[in-house]
């Protein structure tokens, strides 16, 4: 039988992803895959990064993230600079392009989510779900290992 932490960790799992989905689903007039934007706000989070500090990131594999970077590069969001130290070490960064890209998906999303908040919570909810922000932070920045 699930303990109350295991039935609240399932709704919250399921809850997230079906959000998560929907977020996603804003963004269908962009040129771009869930993938592509995802590595390029992990630039705009970062700065310059390995393809395989991406890959990692991204838990994909190092063929994927090269797919990935190559058509970012070609659409000019990412550029490419090799490394001082050891020239057989490519950084990968975001461009200005790719930064407006980025920036006009989160305008999507989060003016979809901000409407739809207003339209379907009280403000004593959206105080609620303000409040419990922190909490979620905790939980998306603990970096434990898998149980």
């Amino acid at each position: 039988m699930p303990t109350q932490t295991q039935d609240i960790a399932a709704k919250l799992r399921s809850t997230v992803t079906r959000l998560t989905r929907q977020l996603r689903k804003q963004n269908v007039s962009s040129d771009f895959s869930n993938a592509e934007l995802l590595t390029m706000s992990l630039l705009e989070q970062h700065g310059k990064m390995l393809s395989t500090e991406l890959a990692d990131m991204e838990r994909v594999s190092k063929q994927a993230i090269s797919q990935i970077i190559n058509r970012l590069f070609d659409a000019k969001c990412v550029e490419r600079f090799p490394s001082k130290e050891d020239k057989r070490k490519v950084f990968i960064g975001l461009t200005k392009l790719g930064e407006k890209h980025i920036i006009a998906s989160r305008k999507i999303k989060e003016e979809w989510l901000a409407q739809t908040m207003e339209k379907i919570f009280s403000s004593e909810e959206i105080n609620l779900i303000q409040a419990f922000l922190p909490l979620l932070s905790r939980l998306v920045e603990h970096n434990g290992t898998r149980v």
